[in-house]
């Protein structure tokens, strides 16, 4: 996997002192308001930005530059006629760029996607067979040689990998990487960190998690309190509260799993 460009993820060198802490942050946050801005509502032009978001023109202008540089926002050309006055160039969330590298482990099978900025799935490949009672190397290996695979597809589309989230079936600690207890898999404090490539950090978490995120961020009037229970081979959940995933001190709030009514049933 190649890592992207320097100048696609970080702020640009600029002259002078740096900014203070209370800057960088308020400029941090305008530009996470003018994407949201675009990608909720858009395509839109400078100026309708500007007027959503309640700053001037010249500093949604200065903000959006930025976007375009990093390849997060791209421009469509000019807006639909039947406007009064010039029209403005329509902004949309870029479909290059950086795209989220997801992966999950199965206990019978593995699988790996690429999705876009737009929310697109740009590929995705699945390998079944059981993973039960596999030690985690060659589970990691094989994982490793998938993702390398959809990073190659989707690297060909312009795009660049800007992180990878790893599900996995059992308990994962608050560090994002290491697997507590996998029952189905037998893995027991494995540092899945450590065996996957440096040069895309993983955030590992348990797949009810994973699967009550995308609930919140992506139902259709999903409610900002609910439990997810995930139920495949062996069962989970995550717990959601006040549109936030309730974690609990050790990380592992939230977890259901088979409970025996009787000792002999």
């Amino acid at each position: 996997m190649t890592a992207p460009p320097h100048e696609a993820h970080s702020e640009p060198a600029r002259p002078g002192r740096a900014l203070p802490d209370t800057q960088q942050g308020m400029r941090r946050r305008n530009l996470a308001r003018v994407m949201h801005t675009v990608s909720a509502q858009g395509p839109l032009s400078r100026a309708t930005v500007a007027s959503r978001i309640g700053l001037t023109r010249a500093a949604v202008s200065t903000l959006v530059d930025d976007l375009v540089r990093w390849g997060l926002l791209e421009e469509l050309g000019p807006e639909r006629p039947g406007r009064v006055g010039r029209p403005g160039s329509a902004l949309a969330v870029s479909e290059r760029g950086p795209a989220g590298i997801g992966a999950e482990v199965g206990v019978d099978h593995l699988a790996v996607c690429a999705v876009d900025l737009r929310g697109r799935l740009r590929s995705r490949v699945v390998r079944h067979g059981s993973n039960r009672g596999r030690s985690p190397e060659p589970v990691v290996e094989q994982l490793t040689g998938l993702v390398r695979q959809v990073v190659a597809e989707v690297e060909a589309e312009g795009l660049w990998p800007a992180g990878l989230a790893m599900a996995v079936p059992g308990l994962v600690a608050r560090d994002g990487r290491t697997v507590v207890h996998a029952p189905n898999l037998d893995w027991h404090d494995t540092d899945l960190g450590a065996l996957l490539p440096p040069e895309l950090p993983p955030t590992v978490d348990n797949e009810a998690n994973f699967g009550a995120l995308a609930e919140l961020w992506l139902g259709d009037g999903t409610p900002r309190d609910f439990l997810h229970v995930s139920a495949e081979i062996g069962i989970g959940a995550a717990v959601v509260v006040d549109g936030r995933l309730l974690r609990g001190t050790r990380g592992f709030a939230g977890e259901l799993g088979h409970v025996p009514v009787r000792p002999d049933g």
